[in-house]
């Protein structure tokens, strides 16, 4: 069966939604866990109490069945304790299992850490009783709901100034700064070029052992500090820029193949080809030992906690050009649940990406697909999270919270799609 005759039978399965042709979408407005048992259960009161009704609540959203387990809840949401009491209120009338929340955004804090500065946006200082992300858990955890702390890993800034507090990374530690080719620090990289390149911002080299250290320490901290249900790993990865060009880097390569990897191409053909595979291999591991030394760290301070990655779903992409070996940790248990990156606006992309997915791993829960909001209509989403559903897999998760309440009447008009509704709202 080819794509072209299997998305209008997922939408059967699924129930009835308007016609493929929606995949078509321009983008909106962009922005920018786990053994099925190692979640920690949910609060055992009766749902009346634990979904009380609320001002304003709407009846039909309070009888529906959950459409999605999972939202991330970028850390813009964190501002202000009305903007936390928003994301509480509506993560329990949308009946999400658990919000996946950015308590790291790019070197910075939004909770009480002794390791990163506060985040900027956040008032300075953000006062002595006022925990963004520890009210957020606070509050979350009294509805009954699961909080994974979001902690961006290798990307640590993206503004075009560079940070104000001397003790962000980027200050403290220049020369964690990852390198490209050239031997440019990523920080020298002007706006343009970084959006000409698709790069995000400033990544740190994965190969420096203090960065494996460092990361592991953000998440120790965290856990120990508040009674999250995981941990959820982002920009886990190289950038899509070719990088690993720190000195750090190169030494630790020519430590162990005898090669400097700026003087490949002076080699043999044959050596050279054997060079290069092993430099690249030589890449990917040292991503894969920042997630092995977070586990590490996790298992030490509190055994059992879920640790969960977010992860490139072109897994081509991922692994050949991001070092990102996400299925490996999978298969090897380095972490417990991938949250796939289900980007892609074409509702066939999405379906081609899970129906391998669920042919490689099945359906027992340590695939979560993420589906973006921010670049597609309702009826295009709702035809994904039905393409998932009809697949197999068990839980969605949405990216994100805050284009699903940004855009007017976005998820109103989600929520009758997925419900089978004819038309769009």
């Amino acid at each position: 069966m080819t794509l072209l005759t299997l998305i209008p039978v997922l939408a059967a399965l699924a129930g009835s939604i308007p016609a493929p042709a929606a995949a078509l979408d321009t983008p909106v407005a962009p922005d920018s866990l786990v053994a099925p048992g190692a979640f920690a259960a949910r609060d055992s009161l009766p749902q009346a109490a634990r979904l009380g009704v609320r001002a304003g609540r709407d009846a039909a959203a309070d009888s529906a069945a959950a459409p999605v387990e999972f939202l991330w809840v970028l850390r813009g949401s964190l501002a202000t304790r009305a903007s936390i009491d928003s994301v509480v209120a509506r993560a329990v009338r949308m009946h999400v299992r658990g919000l996946l929340v950015q308590a790291v955004g790019r070197g910075d804090a939004c909770y009480r850490s002794d390791i990163l500065p506060p985040a900027e946006f956040l008032a300075q200082p953000p006062g002595p009783d006022f925990d963004p992300f520890g009210t957020l858990v606070e509050r979350a955890r009294a509805e009954g709901l699961e909080v994974h702390a979001w902690v961006n890993c290798l990307l640590v800034w993206s503004s075009p100034r560079a940070p104000r507090d001397l003790r962000h990374v980027v200050n403290a530690h220049p020369e964690w700064i990852e390198r490209l080719r050239d031997g440019r620090a990523m920080t020298r990289m002007s706006p343009d070029e970084l959006k000409r390149r698709g790069v995000e911002g400033v990544f740190l080299s994965a190969a420096h052992p203090q960065v494996r250290e460092w990361i592991a320490g953000i998440a120790r901290e965290i856990a120990t500090r508040y009674p999250v249900s995981g941990i959820h790993l982002d920009y886990i990865r190289h950038p899509s820029v070719e990088v690993g060009w720190a000195p750090t880097s190169r030494a630790r390569f020519a430590l162990e193949a005898g090669v400097d990897p700026a003087r490949l191409g002076g080699l043999a053909a044959s050596q050279r080809a054997a060079a290069t595979a092993a430099w690249n291999e030589f890449q990917r591991d040292q991503v894969t030992a920042i997630v092995r030394a977070v586990r590490d760290s996790l298992q030490a301070v509190r055994p059992g906690i879920a640790l969960s990655a977010a992860v490139i779903a072109d897994t081509v992409r991922a692994e050949r050009s991001n070092a990102q070996m996400w299925r490996a940790w999978i298969k090897e248990g380095l972490i417990d649940r991938a949250f796939l990156m289900c980007y892609a606006v074409p509702v066939q992309t999405v379906v081609q990406q899970l129906v391998a997915f669920a042919g490689e791993f099945g359906h027992d829960g340590r695939l979560v697909p993420g589906i973006a909001m921010y670049n597609s209509r309702p009826a295009t989403a709702a035809l994904k999270i039905k393409g998932a559903r009809a697949l197999g897999f068990p839980q969605v998760a949405l990216y994100s919270y805050d284009s699903l309440f940004e855009y007017h009447n976005y998820w109103n008009a989600l929520r009758t799609q997925l419900a089978g509704a004819q038309g769009t709202p």
